[in-house]
């Protein structure tokens, strides 16, 4: 079964923010800031991200959401420590 890395912009018509997340829905990376929306979708699409949700978080921003496969295999081991750390993160979710 293919495993899935996400890849979330936020624009607000000036600056586009970039922010790459793992299995559990953490940062991998910190976010980011571009300043253009285009370059930054480029850059995605080349690095193999592909478009998978579009929707207007408030009337000034916009939120484009991206997949791709892993490109590292996640063991059970890695799974088991990043459910914990969300956990860990966000005690109230259920």
């Amino acid at each position: 079964m293919t495993q899935w890395e996400y890849c979330e912009i936020e624009f607000d018509g000036r600056t586009t923010r970039l922010m790459v997340f793992d299995e559990a829905g953490d940062y991998i990376e910190t976010p980011t800031e571009h300043i253009r929306l285009g370059i930054t979708v480029a850059e995605l699409g080349h690095d193999g991200w592909e478009l998978v949700s579009t929707w207007w978080r408030s009337e000034n921003q916009v939120n484009y959401m991206f997949k791709r496969p892993c490109q590292n295999e996640w063991t059970a081991q890695d799974r088991q420590s990043a459910q914990q750390r969300y956990k860990t993160l966000h005690p109230y979710d259920r």
